[in-house]
C-alpha cells in the first residue's frame, strides 16, 4: 500500500524486525527499574499515536486501489505514493519501536507476577494460551478488514490502544520488585474496593528492595514473611478501627 515492491518491500519488512529485536534489549536490562505500569502506559500511548497518524495519512493522501488492490493483492486496497508513503513507513517503524520495549516483553513478564502459587501455573497457562488465540484470530481479521474498511483498520487499532491505556491505568497494579505475598495482599486489601483491593493507580515500584534481595542483602523468605505479617496487622487494625467508628 505504501508503493514498495520487490527487494524494497523485503528490506523494509526486515528493518522492522531488526528494530523489534534491538529495542527489546533495553527492556530486558531496565524493566525492573522502569516498572510495569509506566512501561505499559507509555507503550500504549505511543502505539496509539502512530496508529492514528497512519490512519490520518492514508485518509488524507491515499486513494482506493480498486477491488484487485495494489499489484493484484486485494488486501492492499489503498494506494499511497511519495512522501506520505514514506511517512506511513516511518510511523510503522515507530509503532514497532514503541511496542518492542513495552508491551512485547511485559506481556510475558506481568502474568506470572500476579497470581499466588496455588493458582499460578493454571493462570499463566490460561494467559499464554489466550495470547496465542488472539494472535491467531488477528491474522484472520486483518486481511479481510483491509479489503472491506481499508485505512480505517488503523483507526480500529488506535482505539484498541486507547482502551489498553485506560485499562492499564485503572486495573493493572504495579508488581515490579514485589514478592508474590505482597502482590496478593494488594488484591485483598480491605481498605480498597471489594474484589479489587488497592487501586492500581496507588501502587508503586519497589526497586531498591528488590535489588537488595537479589544481591543477598536480606533473606528473601524472611523479608516476604515479615511484609505479609506486617500487612496483616495493619489490615486487622483498620478493620477494628472501622468497626469502632461504625
Amino acid at each position: 500500500m505504501a508503493g514498495l515492491e520487490g527487494n524494497n518491500l523485503l528490506v523494509s519488512s526486515s528493518i522492522q524486525y531488526v528494530i523489534n529485536v534491538v529495542l527489546t534489549v533495553p527492556a530486558l536490562l531496565y524493566i525492573d527499574r522502569w516498572g510495569r505500569r509506566p512501561t505499559l502506559l507509555l507503550g500504549a500511548l505511543g502505539m496509539m499515536t502512530f496508529m492514528f497518524a497512519n490512519a490520518g495519512l492514508m485518509a488524507s493522501y491515499g486513494t482506493y486501489a480498486g477491488p484487485r488492490g495494489v499489484g493484484n493483492v486485494p488486501e492492499a486496497s489503498w494506494s499511497l505514493t511519495g512522501p506520505p508513503a514514506k511517512a506511513v513507513i516511518a510511523c510503522t517503524y515507530l509503532f514497532v519501536a514503541c511496542y518492542a520495549p513495552t508491551w512485547g516483553p511485559v506481556s510475558w513478564i506481568y502474568p506470572p507476577e500476579l497470581y499466588p502459587l496455588r493458582v499460578r501455573g493454571k493462570a499463566v497457562a490460561l494467559s499464554t494460551s489466550s495470547n496465542w488465540i488472539f494472535n491467531f484470530a488477528l491474522t484472520y481479521f486483518v486481511p479481510p478488514a483491509f479489503v472491506n474498511i481499508q485505512w480505517k483498520v488503523y483507526l480500529v487499532f488506535g482505539v484498541f490502544n486507547l482502551a489498553m491505556f485506560v485499562h492499564v491505568f485503572f486495573a493493572f497494579p504495579e508488581t515490579a520488585g514485589k514478592t508474590l505475598e505482597t502482590v496478593e495482599d494488594m488484591f485483598t486489601d480491605p481498605l480498597g474496593p471489594k474484589f479489587i483491593g488497592t487501586p492500581a493507580w496507588k501502587t508503586h515500584i519497589v526497586y531498591d528492595k528488590a535489588r537488595l534481595l537479589e544481591r543477598g542483602g536480606e533473606d528473601s523468605e524472611k523479608a516476604a514473611q515479615f511484609e505479609h505479617e506486617q500487612w496483616s496487622r495493619n489490615a486487622s487494625e483498620a478493620k477494628l478501627e472501622a468497626k469502632v467508628q461504625s
